[in-house]
């Protein structure tokens, strides 16, 4: 049972390993689309090898959490994938192979069609446009005189207005707080930052030592307090 104690511990109680992946990460860490001239395109190999070799990255359980990454992030159209040999790039930024292969947003991509070993992830300014369709011969002119007029053209739906604020609020014990705090985390990579407010009540009263030693220097060490 050692093996598995130690997996609860890193993965639970003090997270060390992680079981998920967000796709933006994937981005961040390999710095796609950045630079002179910008990185458009990753080998996946070379995202497994990151992972596994560069201090500072997050650290996996097993190579198929970033397979899930990769086939999120296809899915939501955070980068392309195709497989295969690696496409040279054109004079134009774009890389140079047919547009039906490459993946990106729908239908979607199951984890299973992500090779770690031949995929290749293209960022969406590098994937090649679609070739131009046959051009449509101008209307006919219509005979001079009167006529109907247009039927007017019912407006169409007006599209939702994007959420710019999320307000959580629940209790929790000690064990449900490692699953919030994960939860937290992931509106947190969405967010940037966000602003925490925690409340606490005790009947007995709070032990002085114990609250400064064990919450408010913790805090204050992290820079989250102001000393």
């Amino acid at each position: 049972m050692i093996h598995e104690r130690i997996m609860e511990l890193i993965t639970s109680l003090q997270r060390k390993v992680f079981g998920t992946l967000n796709p933006v990460k994937i981005v961040e860490f390999f710095k796609l689309g950045e630079g002179q001239p910008p990185a458009l395109g990753l080998r996946t190999s070379e995202v497994v090898d990151g992972f596994y070799s560069f201090l500072g990255f997050t650290r996996l359980t097993k190579s198929v959490v970033i397979q899930k990454a990769v086939a999120e992030g296809v899915n939501k159209g955070v980068f392309g994938y195709t497989a295969g040999s690696v496409p040279s790039l054109g004079p134009d930024g774009r890389y140079q192979l047919p547009l039906d292969k490459i993946r990106i947003g729908p239908p979607q991509v199951s984890d299973d069609e992500i090779d770690l070993d031949s995929g290749f992830l293209i960022m969406p300014p590098a994937i090649p446009k679609p070739a131009p369709g046959p051009e449509t011969p101008p209307p006919s002119p219509t005979p001079s005189g009167p006529g109907p007029g247009p039927e007017p053209i019912p407006p169409g739906p007006v599209p939702p207005a994007a959420q710019t604020t999320v307000e959580l609020a629940f209790r929790a014990d000690r064990t449900q707080l490692f699953t919030a705090w994960s939860a937290i985390g992931n509106l947190a990579d969405l967010a940037g930052t966000v602003s925490v407010t925690v409340k606490a009540e005790s009947e007995k009263g709070f032990d002085q030592n114990k609250l400064r030693n064990g919450v408010i220097e913790p805090l204050e060490e992290a820079d989250l307090l102001k000393k």
